[in-house]
């Protein structure tokens, strides 16, 4: 029987990695934009296309990873889960 406590602990530790993967394309988008619009301001361009260019391309990246991340979360889940259906202790 496994203590009540690293239950919780191991519970918060899913939810924080699950936060983390929700929040990648968020990242993703804000911080190329960040770089592009630097990027247009050192260039001195009128719009901010290099901002967009980057932005839209940070937060296909981040979907990217979100879904890889996901799906690796997934089959550990699915892992675990499978351990501890065949545990008669549990």
């Amino acid at each position: 029987m496994s203590h009540p406590n690293t239950n919780r602990s191991d519970d918060r530790s899913r939810q924080a990695k699950a936060w983390v993967i929700a929040l990648d394309p968020l990242y993703g988008m804000v911080g190329m934009g960040a770089v592009g619009y630097g990027i247009d301001w050192l260039m001195g361009n009128e719009g901010l296309k290099w901002a967009i260019y980057l932005g839209i391309t940070g937060l296909v990246v981040g979907f990217y990873r979100f879904i890889r991340e996901a799906m690796s979360l997934n089959k550990e889940q699915t892992r675990s889960s499978a351990r501890t259906d065949g545990d008669p202790e549990t």
